[in-house]
């Protein structure tokens, strides 16, 4: 009998064993999130500077202003996923896109406290609409190992385009133009527009259930659209998530694992320089180590685990980002070279721990809740990454001078939380978090 395997063109095989997803009849979405994020690149590194370039406000002011707005932000979160469950990811990504290309426009208008939150406030909207949207958009077009291809295969080309936008940007704001500023907001601006015109037909070939056609398909989804009431625990709504214990347990296990990714934006930069005196240039070689790694080996690392449950892959990951918090703690016991080279082996096994885990955590968080309730239960999702970016650098700035072995002990502890709790709902829920991926792997 002849085997998959043997029926696969060597494309085909080439494509399998980089961890690269099927792109045919993909181009537009592949075009769209490259476009998006090279806009993002461009604009981050300005984001906070661009408000004192370009008005009379002080850093004091910005700072409070953004905070403002991020908290303002946050309840909106899961009307965001109810839009998503109402009108569909695609749509929401084209709302997300035009919402947050206003949102840029406005930072031009901006001259008072007032103005500045509210237009923060439109972009932040845009940016909790995206977080629901983009993992269930990606998981309506994929399934099972291809999921996580496709996860893994996004996150390298964002972080290439995000790295490519920053060095245009760099170099327009670089060339002592005056409107320089006010140019790159409106070129960010520009590519969300053309990002929601990419989104606005539908992509990709239709995707149908293994075993059906496609008005089997329709007639089944219908039959459990109808026996499944909104707000029913088995169809949609909030209670589809609340009275779900498996959907609260993973909840909990990613805001605690969330901490972790503290280590390379937040912590680093901060411990390295300010604590441990280091070099200047160290933190930002570790971010781009970190983001090479993540360009260059990200989908095929993702390849690799494809026969392995998602909650198993998370777990090990944890193990990896755990090893990395050791290794940066035992900083202040090396000198010289040896701490450069600590540090730097410290950053390379958090991003191998980064890269195992992040495509899984996405496709897990996508495909556990039911397919009616998936945009409130991503909107939730988005939280826990909310809660680690707020109560971060709280904790970061009491622990980290004196009592920085505390920091790290906090810092492991949670970190083995979310490890071991994602591990208990694979052991709780094999079907739903484990089984189902390595069954596709086989059949692939």
């Amino acid at each position: 009998m002849t085997t998959t395997a043997a029926r696969e063109s060597p494309g085909a095989r080439w494509r399998r064993r980089l961890g690269v997803p099927e792109l045919t009849g993909y181009g537009r979405v592949v075009a769209a999130t490259s476009l998006d994020t090279f806009g993002v690149g461009m604009f981050t590194p300005l984001s906070f500077l661009f408000f004192l370039l370009t008005t009379d406000l002080t850093i004091a002011q910005v700072g409070v202003g953004s905070s403002i707005a991020t908290l303002l932000s946050v309840p909106l979160a899961p009307l965001a996923g109810m839009a998503v469950d109402r009108w569909g990811p695609r749509v929401s990504l084209i709302a997300n896109n035009l919402f947050a290309a206003v949102g840029y426009l406005c930072y031009l208008l901006v001259d008072s406290m007032a103005s500045l939150v509210a237009s923060m406030f439109v972009v932040l909207c845009a940016e909790r609409l995206y977080w629901a949207a983009w993992p269930a958009f990606v998981a309506d077009i994929a399934e099972g190992t291809e999921l996580d291809r496709w996860y893994a295969f996004t996150a390298a080309g964002k972080n290439a385009s995000v790295a490519l936008g920053g060095v245009v940007g760099g170099l327009v704001l670089g060339s002592g133009w005056p409107e320089a500023a006010r140019l790159i907001v409106v070129l960010n601006a520009a590519t969300s527009v053309l990002t929601a015109g990419l989104f606005w037909k539908p992509v990709g070939p239709a995707r149908t259930p293994r075993g059906t056609d496609s008005r089997s398909a329709d007639a089944e989804a219908t039959k459990d659209s109808e026996a499944a009431p909104d707000g029913d625990a088995t169809g949609g709504g909030w209670r589809a998530i609340l009275q779900d214990r498996l959907l609260l347990h993973v909840l909990a296990s990613q805001a605690a694992l969330t901490f972790g990714w503290l280590i390379p934006t937040t912590i680093l930069p901060v411990y390295l320089v300010e604590v441990q005196d280091l070099p200047a240039w160290l933190p930002s070689t570790a971010l781009t180590v970190n983001a090479l790694c993540i360009v260059a080996g990200q989908s095929w690392l993702t390849g690799r685990f494809t026969a392995v449950g998602r909650s198993r892959v998370i777990s090990w990951a944890s193990v990896l980002i755990l090893a990395a918090v050791g290794l940066l703690a035992l900083v202040p016991a090396t000198d010289g070279p040896v701490t450069i080279v600590a540090v730097l082996l410290a950053v390379l096994v958090f991003t191998a721990g980064q890269m195992t885990a992040t495509p899984a955590i996405v496709a897990l968080s996508a495909t556990i809740p039911p397919p009616r309730a998936r945009g409130r239960f991503l909107s939730l999702f988005n939280l826990t990454w909310t809660l680690s970016a707020t109560a971060g650098p709280a904790l970061v700035g009491t622990l980290i001078e004196g009592h920085g072995p505390l920091l790290w002990i906090v810092l492991a502890v949670l970190v083995s939380l979310g490890g071991l709790g994602y591990r208990l709902a694979g052991h709780r829920a094999p079907d739903r978090l484990g089984s189902p991926r390595a069954a596709s792997a086989n059949a692939a």
